[in-house]
């Protein structure tokens, strides 16, 4: 009996290239990053997001 073809079908990513960047922290710093996340109502994710892309900005202006 013939098998059918394996296919393997990769999820388009919502998140561009990279799908994962792991940083270790501080535990303080990690702590404050939690509270900040908290009292802001958003996510380390969105966070860290903001900061990168804020950074890439400030770059292209100082070059």
């Amino acid at each position: 009996m013939a098998q059918a073809p394996f296919t393997h079908r990769v999820r388009p990513s919502r998140r561009g290239h990279a799908d994962r960047l792991t940083v270790n922290l501080p535990a303080g710093t990690l702590t404050a990053l939690k509270v900040h996340v908290a009292q802001h109502k958003t996510t380390i994710r969105e966070v860290v997001t903001n900061l990168i892309e804020r950074e890439i900005i400030n770059q292209g202006t100082h070059s």
